[in-house]
């Protein structure tokens, strides 16, 4: 008996060190992880307060994700070489894979768009003129952190609305909803990293000024297409837009089912018709007061002036759309019932949807 239980300890032992030393990656990148932490926010709760100026000296490209470098070495001479292909995968059978195609004349690259909280197994495969295949490298990694940029060729200023916390209970799921600048400029490597790798497939462009008649995700994306103003216009005037969109977005959920297609809604540069859209919806999945500052300053990574005492008033006006002691999720879910016009059904579909709720905080949510 001592025996088997010093055996269960020995195979139980081996097994958490082996989790334990799989290499942790953090998707936030120094300038953007360090923003994240800082707590002056907690005190200086006046948005005419700024600290994201503090964190824009950390380099370049700070719209970007940190990643994973993988490294490899070719067997055979780079003429020999038709193709590097990076698979991906949350499973080792790689099912699921999502890819990248760095030049043969790498050797080095740097895997981005992980999920935080998921684990994944990669590969670095060398695919030789003659159609054989060597495996270079491969290894498994875990992503953490909370903020999900993402890097798309072609595109800027993008992010995944997931991973904020929630007044509702549980936070934002991850890969449903995106914000960005415009996809004008989408690669077609920028192309595979959005609709192959990221599934994302439906374009929301709140511009009026495109004269695009289909996505730049391609011909088989949802795509709508309306001409936005920004903040109190919008929030106060436009209010039937408002209605139009959150409609779209939820049809296009329920016609997904249990595996959503990623949606992306933006503007020319993701600021302004884009951040009072992201903010209205944020503020419905109950992103509380400082976060919704957090995240509309995020903008600044690209190169854009944009500190939050910009949407100060929209927080002041959200809230007398409340009760006496509501909070914050309240005011923003009374606004979209009672000014804009969606039904309570409506309302609680795309919260119930899009929030990572654990048993116990879904049924209080429901009561």
């Amino acid at each position: 008996m001592k025996k088997l239980l010093l055996s269960i300890f020995i195979i139980t032992s081996c097994l958490t060190w082996a989790q334990d030393n799989i290499e942790v990656v953090n998707v936030m990148n120094p300038g953007l992880k360090a923003y994240m932490e800082d707590n002056t926010y907690d005190t200086k709760t006046d948005f005419s307060v700024s600290i994201i100026d503090k964190y824009l000296k950390y380099g370049n490209n700070l719209d970007w994700p940190a990643g994973k470098t993988v490294s490899w070495t070719l067997t055979v001479p780079a003429s020999q070489v038709k193709q590097i292909c990076i698979a991906v995968s949350e499973y080792n059978d790689y099912s699921d894979a999502y890819t990248f195609y760095p030049s043969v004349k790498d050797n080095s690259y740097i895997i981005r768009n992980s999920t935080p909280g998921h684990t994944y197994y990669y590969k670095v495969d060398q695919i030789n003129t003659d159609n054989t295949t060597t495996t270079l490298t491969q290894g498994k990694f875990k992503a953490v952190g909370q903020v999900r940029m993402i890097q798309a060729r072609g595109a800027r200023n993008m992010r995944d609305m997931g991973g904020w916390p929630s007044l509702w209970g549980g936070s934002i799921k991850y890969g449903i909803l995106y914000r960005s600048g415009n996809l004008d400029r989408l690669t077609d490597a920028g192309r595979h990293d959005l609709v192959d790798n990221l599934n994302i497939d439906a374009e929301l462009d709140l511009r009026g000024e495109s004269k695009l008649k289909f996505s730049a995700l391609g011909k088989q994306a949802a795509f709508r297409q309306c001409s936005h103003s920004g903040y109190n216009v919008l929030i106060k005037q436009q209010k039937d837009k408002l209605k139009d969109d959150l409609m779209w977005i939820l049809e296009l959920l329920r016609n997904e089912g249990d595996s959503p297609q990623g949606i992306d809604w933006h503007c020319a540069i993701g600021c302004d018709r884009c951040g009072t859209v992201s903010f209205l919806i944020g503020g419905l999945l109950g992103m509380n007061e400082t976060d919704l500052g957090r995240d509309y300053e995020l903008s600044c990574f690209s190169g854009h002036d944009r500190k939050r005492v910009k949407i100060k008033s929209l927080i002041s006006y959200i809230k007398t759309c409340g009760d006496p002691g509501d909070d914050l999720a309240h005011c923003f879910y009374k606004y979209w019932e009672k000014q804009v016009g969606i039904s309570r059904d409506d309302l609680d579909y795309f919260i119930m949807r899009i929030i990572d709720f654990d048993a116990e905080e879904a049924q209080d949510y429901e009561e």
